[in-house]
């Protein structure tokens, strides 16, 4: 028709206005990569996270683990539950995950060996791009009273629940997603898996103590309670605007052992 504008794009911040429709245009695609990982743009807004460190397994932990890399000396873990009010790929979700405390040879880092949402964009984002192993799990999150209570569940099985009282403010805590990780990406398909480093930049908004009390359920598929150890060591509730950082590199292959031992918590 002659003078038609076309189908209405996704907007310069990532929201698709609800007639939006893809045009499926190279420029487009590009457009759409830019937008995502640009250093400059916020990519998570407010997102809120309680999280708590807690004593792990040491023996099962490093079982988890590719080659190269082991638990740090204090032999513990970060615990999350996250939400994520807005984002600029067009996705509001929740999100959990347990990211151990690690060495790759001299560095510091984290690897995550489990972690899941209530989003399929976020899933497939985190997985392709970053070497999370993101499963879906139904997680709840509600904020009253200065109190936050959390959980996840999936299966059928109560994994995580997290009831935290939010205390004093902080002028530090901390990194979450703000620090070196040891990923493994490329374990499906004819890719040849290999260990990523990134990071990203986060902008604290609030910083918080928090008073948390920790239930760790498990399953075949998620066995949380043979990873962590103990109650909480320290917790903590923030808010944060996120934006892209040191994009993933490679570091290192990554043995088909790995991903034979670690299939049921990757990959079920």
């Amino acid at each position: 028709m002659s003078g038609d504008p076309g189908p209405v794009q996704m907007s310069e911040e990532g929201v698709a206005p609800p007639d939006a429709r893809p045009a499926f245009t190279l420029d487009e695609g590009m457009a759409d990569i830019k937008r995502r990982q640009n250093p400059a743009k916020v990519k998570y807004r407010n997102a809120t996270f309680l999280s708590v460190t807690v004593p792990v397994d040491r023996e099962r932990a490093n079982t988890l683990l590719p080659a190269g890399v082991k638990m740090a000396e204090e032999s513990t873990a970060l615990v999350f539950i996250a939400d994520y009010p807005w984002t600029n790929f067009n996705s509001t979700y929740r999100e959990a995950a347990v990211f151990l405390n690690v060495k790759h040879g001299p560095f510091r880092a984290a690897h995550c060996p489990w972690i899941v949402v209530d989003d399929d964009v976020a899933l497939i984002g985190g997985r392709e791009t970053l070497g999370f192993p993101k499963k879906m799990a139904e997680i709840d999150w509600a904020v009253a009273d200065g109190v936050v209570t959390a959980s996840v569940r999936r299966r059928g099985v109560e994994l995580l629940a997290m009831t935290g009282t939010i205390g004093d403010e902080v002028t530090s805590l901390p990194p979450i997603f703000n620090q070196p990780f040891r990923n493994v990406l490329g374990t499906l398909g004819m890719s040849l898996p290999r260990l990523v480093t990134f990071s990203t930049v986060d902008e604290p908004i609030e910083q918080r103590t928090a008073d948390v009390r920790l239930t760790v359920g498990g399953s075949y598929t998620d066995p949380l309670d043979t990873i962590i150890s103990g109650e909480p060591l320290a917790a903590d509730f923030r808010r944060v605007d996120m934006r892209v950082g040191k994009l993933p590199r490679p570091v290192g292959l990554v043995s088909p052992t790995f991903l034979i031992r670690t299939h049921p918590l990757r990959a079920v």
